[in-house]
């Protein structure tokens, strides 16, 4: 009877947000739809709980003492919360995320999140893909009462986020990303384009149905196929009832920013073309330059590109303090502060001042 109710929920909830648009994903769905209109919002991973010099301090952020704004968006991880850890694989606790995510709502910005759960066969991290993890996670598989657990502690922190008021605060959740890839054990390599299919419909199911109309979901390949096509886009779609927003991933490996640039057009006129296609919104989920050698890297060579799409935003990945390899955004003492400035100047960037 459990797996029919799930069902039914999911199939019903996008029939009320299109009736009247009242559910908190439904209203974020049309502000973001807003201000797409005016430019691309600018988004940091795990902004405001730690930085290149610093980690768990309040009231801090790399963003803001460069610029003095909090990014528009913020993004955070859920992985480890399948195995009843009270930190998440960055060792941000759980309690709080769940004070910045309020607090990043109350301030009028906006929350993503991703998720890396640990693979449920061989008990390695999400970049173990050996095991035929989805296959047996599944309904019918032998692990899939173990994977529902993951999902109801999932849907119970989403369930847990409230503003002052006691009203669900609504994120964009991103599960499944870089599927195309073969790094992950949801990825191309341990799983076919229908059983992730199945495995994103399953997850939406059973979120929807314990956080109903609190949720918009975001679809986010990596392509690096060589394709960088409609067709090879929508590989893995699982169909325009589960998604929302679908996106891109896409970093800079090279020294040479051209061929960065390049590789960002192609992933993002495939993308281009699904947003038309699928009519969704469309944005840059996850991209980055470790540690970003070049001083002048955001205004002249990641906004000429952004300024070219319809984007809504583009999430920068973690400044981490314990791994200085992994800082991707400006902060106090690196050379990109001035740049940087600039670049939160730019009338196309919006900052979380920008969009209140």
């Amino acid at each position: 009877m459990k797996k029919y109710l799930v069902a039914l929920v999911a199939l019903l909830l996008p029939l009320s947000m299109v009736a009247g648009g009242k559910t908190p994903a439904a209203k974020l769905i049309k502000r973001m739809e807003k201000l797409q209109k005016r430019g691309v919002m600018v988004g940091h991973q795990d902004d405001s709980v730690y930085g290149t010099s610093w980690h768990y301090d309040r009231n801090r952020s790399d963003v803001k003492e460069v610029c003095g704004d909090y990014p528009a968006v913020m993004g955070f991880d859920l992985g480890k919360i399948e195995l009843q850890s009270d930190k998440n694989l960055d060792g941000v606790p759980f309690d709080r995320m769940r004070e910045e995510i309020a607090s990043q709502h109350q301030r009028g910005g906006i929350i993503t999140l991703s998720w890396h759960p640990w693979n449920p066969v061989t008990g390695e991290n999400a970049w173990d893909p050996n095991g035929d993890a989805v296959a047996k996670i599944l309904p019918g598989g032998s692990l899939n009462s173990k994977f529902c657990a993951w999902l109801d502690a999932v849907s119970g922190f989403i369930a847990s986020l409230k503003d002052a008021k006691g009203k669900a605060i609504p994120v964009i959740f991103r599960p499944w990303h870089e599927m195309s890839g073969g790094w992950f054990w949801w990825g191309s390599k341990s799983c076919t384009p229908q059983q992730y299919q199945h495995l994103y419909q399953y997850t939406h199911q059973y979120v929807s149905a314990k956080c109903p109309g609190q949720v918009m979901w975001a679809y986010s390949p990596n392509l690096a196929d060589g394709e960088e096509t409609v067709d090879s886009y929508l590989k893995y779609y699982p169909g325009d009832a589960y998604v929302d927003l679908i996106g891109i991933d896409v970093y800079q490996f090279s020294t040479d920013n051209g061929v960065y640039q390049a590789n960002l057009r192609k992933e993002l006129d495939a993308v281009l073309a699904a947003s038309k296609q699928q009519h969704k919104l469309m944005a840059l989920t996850e991209t980055g330059y470790q540690n970003v050698p070049d001083a002048n890297w955001f205004t002249q060579c990641l906004l000429p590109v952004v300024k070219e799409y319809p984007i809504c935003y583009v999430l920068l990945w973690r400044n981490a303090w314990d791994k200085p390899e992994e800082n991707y955004i400006a902060a106090p003492g690196k050379p990109t502060v001035a740049d940087f400035l600039r670049f939160y100047q730019d009338k196309t960037t919006l900052f979380l001042n920008d969009i209140k």
